[in-house]
């Protein structure tokens, strides 16, 4: 019934940049650029959580959610960031919220499955329709 949909099938993956780029931003601004938390309050809550080198986590998943974000976005090496993002947030999930269980109302990590299988979605199927990583490969 709704077949005709499969010939516009490379703008999926457009949705999946935009939503979770943007969220990605969103979240990651504040903890690269603060005031609240910054990169020092966000290095003082990893490092409640038990993670090694927190100040440098803090840069490292910072960046990695706005740049990576900002990547998504624009469809430029989204295969890249898209790893990138996915490895985070099977970290925040088997190590921070595993025990919490999957619901987000006791803490847990839906939300965070969600972007993983975002992340993971564009690490297979690429940038779709609309994107700086097409123009680079077709050398517009």
């Amino acid at each position: 019934m709704l077949d005709f949909l499969g010939h516009y099938a490379a703008w999926g993956p457009v949705f999946l940049r935009l939503g979770a780029g943007i969220t990605l931003v969103v979240h990651g601004h504040p903890k690269l650029f603060g005031p609240q938390p910054g990169p020092k309050g966000f290095a003082q809550y990893l490092k409640s959580l038990g993670f090694a080198g927190p100040e440098t986590m803090a840069y490292v998943v910072a960046i990695a959610e706005f740049v990576g974000g900002i990547c998504l976005i624009l469809g430029f090496l989204t295969r890249l960031a898209a790893l990138v993002i996915a490895i985070e947030f099977l970290v925040i999930i088997l190590k921070i919220k595993w025990s919490k269980g999957f619901l987000m109302s006791g803490g847990g990590w839906e939300w965070d499955w969600a972007l993983l299988t975002i992340a993971i979605s564009l690490l297979l199927t690429g940038p779709g329709r609309l994107a700086l990583d097409n123009a680079i490969h077709t050398g517009l």
